[in-house]
């Protein structure tokens, strides 16, 4: 298992890319796509928006479909889902999105942004390096937004939760089966994670106000927001 954020995402998101947007809707029972609408619900006629750990641009692509004037950058790790989301940004022939490769926590821009905005990296981030350089990077009254996974509470959702990632695993999809190492490293991974409230003192840290939770889909993920 690898030892840092970086080398953990890496290596979950290894040779998965052209699955990626099936396996996030099917293992999520639906819930991604509800959980993205919730994240474009929070943004208000943005005209310059990064997406953090963008992946395949699910985000990125929803923003830009609602706002078709934004300016959009997207920043991933991984090269693969990047080129994916590249080849989408060609198809479509729009010529207001970016793709940077780049981790999360290195990239930086002088043109401020509106919203910064991400979707399952938090678990994975330096929550300290990421919020000060949104800090940064946002224009006054410019919203930060993360969103990710997080260990239910209840006694009963965290019982099924658990025995979940079992039933995956040994899912015959082909698919899933290119997942099998993201989905033994996972629970652990959120069981074990602090974001929201690593991210919480981050934001007020830095300067961040209005900072506020919304948990979601009975304890199984939560939004973030502050406002800068």
């Amino acid at each position: 298992m690898a030892h840092n954020h970086i080398d953990l995402a890496s290596e979950f998101f290894a040779g998965n890319a052209a699955s990626y947007d099936d396996v996030v809707r099917v293992t999520t029972l639906g819930n991604d796509h509800k959980w993205k609408k919730k994240i474009l619900a929070h943004l208000s006629s943005p005209t310059r928006v990064l997406d953090l750990a963008c992946g395949t641009g699910i985000v990125t692509f929803a923003i830009r479909d609602q706002f078709p004037q934004c300016e959009l950058v997207g920043v991933d790790l991984t090269a693969d889902y990047l080129e994916i989301a590249q080849q989408r940004a060609k198809a479509t022939g729009h010529s207001n999105l970016t793709f940077v490769h780049s981790a999360a926590e290195h990239f930086t821009d002088d043109v401020p942004f509106d919203a910064i905005v991400s979707s399952y990296l938090a678990k994975y981030a330096d929550i300290e390096t990421l919020t000060a350089n949104a800090a940064a990077m946002l224009q006054p009254g410019g919203i930060l937004l993360m969103h990710d996974f997080t260990y239910p509470h209840n006694a009963i959702i965290a019982w099924l939760w658990e025995r979940y990632f079992p039933v995956l695993r040994w899912m015959p999809s082909r698919n899933l089966r290119q997942w099998l190492i993201a989905f033994k490293g996972l629970p652990t991974l959120v069981r074990e994670s602090t974001w929201v409230a690593d991210l919480r003192t981050a934001m007020q840290q830095h300067g961040f106000t209005d900072i506020r939770t919304e948990s979601l889909s009975m304890g199984t993920a939560a939004i973030v927001t502050a406002s800068r």
